[in-house]
């Protein structure tokens, strides 16, 4: 009973913490480092206990019989704590996670466009600049937007 208990316990803490499961380290954005986490281990060790035992001698006060002492090592058992190690996965620098995907950052929101890399912005057709928030002078419609839009 006491041994399937321990895999479904963990199986329970594996399913239930957050990242365990959800990035895909193939992805380029994902990175991951190495992690040391403590388990509590039952072990057995040989635990040293006095053993008496009796011999026969030339004692004549305890009927020939003398009393001896010996050190003897019987199994017993301990919990004990083993450091383990686990790779974890996580968003690069420049990504955050959302759902189970690394999402690339943009400081500044991109105005007309998205977010394509950690702080770059890919603009909409007639949009430019560092956040996407200045119309394009090159497209004509756009010149005619913004001059209209500027009187």
């Amino acid at each position: 009973m006491g041994s399937s208990v321990a895999p479904l316990a963990l199986v329970l803490v594996l399913g239930f913490s957050p990242g365990v499961w959800s990035l895909n380290p193939d992805d380029p954005n994902v990175c991951s480092h190495w992690e040391s986490y403590a388990v509590t281990v039952q072990e057995s060790y040989a635990h040293p206990f006095d053993q008496i035992y009796y011999t026969r001698c030339t004692d004549i006060l305890n009927w020939f019989k003398c009393t001896r002492h010996r050190i003897s090592y019987k199994t017993a058992y301990r919990r004990g704590v083993r450091t383990m190690y686990r790779r974890r996965s996580q968003c690069c620098p420049g990504y955050f996670e959302s759902g189970d995907l690394c999402v690339p950052l943009c400081t500044e929101e991109c105005v007309h466009g998205r977010c394509v890399s950690p702080d770059t912005c890919q603009c909409e057709p007639g949009w430019g600049g560092l956040d996407c928030s200045s119309a394009n002078i090159a497209n004509g419609t756009d010149v005619v937007r913004v001059l209209r839009g500027g009187c």
